[in-house]
């Protein structure tokens, strides 16, 4: 799955993303709690979990050629 921000997008804007993504695929209910962001040399990541601490998906992001980031989001199945 995918999906497109521009470069400075908001953090909050980026999660509805990835967690409006994620709910369609998946029956597992997705916990900010126990998810987390990392910053990466080359560029944001994130790891999101559900409330029992089960990893649901890894999502990473690249510079695309418009200036802005290409979200890829990876379930873990």
């Amino acid at each position: 799955m995918h999906f497109a921000t521009a470069n400075d997008e908001n953090i909050d804007f980026i999660w509805s993303q990835i967690v409006k993504a994620i709910s369609r695929h998946s029956n597992h209910l997705v916990c900010p709690n126990t998810s987390s962001f990392i910053t990466t040399k080359d560029g944001l990541e994130c790891i999101v979990r559900s409330a029992t601490g089960v990893l649901l998906a890894n999502c990473y992001s690249e510079d695309d050629r418009t200036g802005g980031r290409r979200w890829t989001i990876n379930l873990v199945k």
